[in-house]
């Protein structure tokens, strides 16, 4: 069933224990657009949580709210209702999945064109730049004040999947959704800082060793993190967040693809972007079993990294 954001707001207010959840490898988006509506969930007086799988990247710890966030499976409480944010599909839940799937009341709060909207209610904008400029709309429905707090969640949220107001998903509504933040407190300088301005060493060498290997075939480039570049770095996977876009920033390149071996060594998780006229998401990674955004896309295959890498080529081939 498709709901307004205020349909899902009285939804929300007629629960008192709710679970939030984020997609698996959560980014910016996700973290903070889960954080900021369990804060406003809290805010009126209910028991919230945001489940995000693996925790809140070390990146990202930087954020208020943290107290919010719980580990994979560990619920302090048996929730009456799950609300997934930023999920294009119940796989993309990770291992908090069948947590999910097991509360009696499920929503969906999403703007991946992809979603193939597996709640009971569910609401999805695939226009939006993030996940956070409709949980803005959704903790101003719930009749919560914006704190400082909700509000530098909600622009590292916004932010991060606008590519810092630069990706061509980036509308008049963006911006003004990140007024909104900043008017109530949010940091500018503190929050760009943390997430575009500083590097781990470690995540400046794996970096390195990745460009150091990136290969590229007329409009296409990729690059590959081994679990042996994640070992001589000292890095973690967190660390991979944003190098696919250093191989779509390269000139001439159209079509970009980052591909991360898993601990495993049996599967890999992919990162495509590409420029118009191109759609990464319908022609790549669905097909692959994946989803996402038209320029921006995801996919895991359970292939050992070679052999996935030579089925997403063979996919991005196809469509050049």
């Amino acid at each position: 069933m498709n709901v307004t954001i205020r349909e899902l707001a009285d939804w929300l207010r007629g629960f008192d224990d709710i679970a939030v959840f984020g997609h698996r490898a959560p980014d910016g988006d996700a973290c903070g657009s889960c954080v900021a509506v369990a804060l406003a969930l809290r805010a009126l007086g209910k028991r919230a949580v945001a489940c995000l799988p693996e925790g809140m990247p070390e990146f990202l710890r930087f954020l208020p709210g943290q107290e919010c966030v719980v580990p994979d499976g560990e619920l302090p409480f048996t929730p009456q209702c799950a609300l997934a944010v930023d999920v294009s599909a119940p796989d993309m839940l990770g291992d908090n999945r069948a947590l999910f799937e097991a509360c009696p009341q499920r929503a969906v709060l999403d703007h991946h064109g992809s979603n193939p909207f597996f709640g009971q209610r569910n609401h999805v904008e695939p226009n939006r730049a993030a996940a956070g400029e409709m949980a803005l709309l959704l903790i101003a429905e719930l009749g919560v004040t914006l704190t400082k707090d909700m509000a530098s969640c909600l622009f590292a949220a916004i932010s991060s999947d606008s590519g810092n107001f630069n990706y061509s998903n980036t509308t008049a509504e963006t911006f003004e959704s990140a007024a909104v933040c900043v008017r109530a407190g949010a940091d500018v300088d503190e929050i760009t800082g943390y997430i575009y301005r500083t590097r781990t060493e470690a995540r400046t060498r794996l970096l390195g060793l990745c460009l150091a290997e990136l290969k590229r075939e007329g409009k296409v480039a990729w690059a590959r993190v081994t679990n042996a570049m994640f070992e001589r770095a000292g890095a973690m996977r967190c660390d991979t967040e944003r190098i696919v876009n250093y191989l779509i920033e390269i000139e001439g390149v159209e079509i970009a693809a980052l591909a991360i071996e898993q601990e495993d060594g049996c599967s890999a998780k992919f990162s495509l972007r590409c420029v118009a006229p191109y759609n990464v998401a319908r022609d790549v990674a669905q097909p692959l079993g994946g989803g996402g955004h038209e320029r921006a896309a995801g996919i895991t295959i359970h292939r050992p990294l070679d052999e996935a890498l030579n089925m997403v080529l063979a996919r991005v081939r196809e469509i050049l």
